[in-house]
């Protein structure tokens, strides 16, 4: 439920504000409603992970990875055909790393509170 919630707030406001709007979303929908530190870190993580790759591929496709191969250029990765997949993952990857970790630490700020 946790990260259905993270999923299509994220969607949403990410058609109108900047990309690290994931970050309080993360924390806060964290904050309320985990129940553990795994649960909010994995919740947030697998949320705007799946969405950053889902988005990623309706944007590629249709263009046939002409950017995300470019980007792979950039990057210096090996000239093949399958540097967009490569972009894609590293997108999702980096995009669910300041979730999940967003996430977490309104699971751990909770904690914090309670203690006190």
């Amino acid at each position: 439920m946790l990260t259905l919630i993270i999923t299509i707030l994220s969607l949403i406001f990410q058609f109108f504000l900047p990309w690290w709007i994931i970050a309080p979303i993360a924390f806060s929908f964290c904050f309320w409603m985990a129940r553990s530190g795994k649960q909010a870190f994995s919740s947030a993580f697998i949320a705007i992970f799946l969405l950053w790759i889902i988005m990623g591929l309706i944007h590629t496709i249709p263009n046939e990875n002409i950017l995300a191969n470019r980007v792979g250029s950039m990057l210096k990765l090996p000239a093949t055909s399958l540097n967009w997949l490569i972009v894609l993952l590293l997108s999702g990857i980096m995009g669910g790393l300041a979730a999940g970790i967003s996430g977490l630490t309104g699971f751990l700020f909770k904690e914090t509170i309670k203690k006190n």
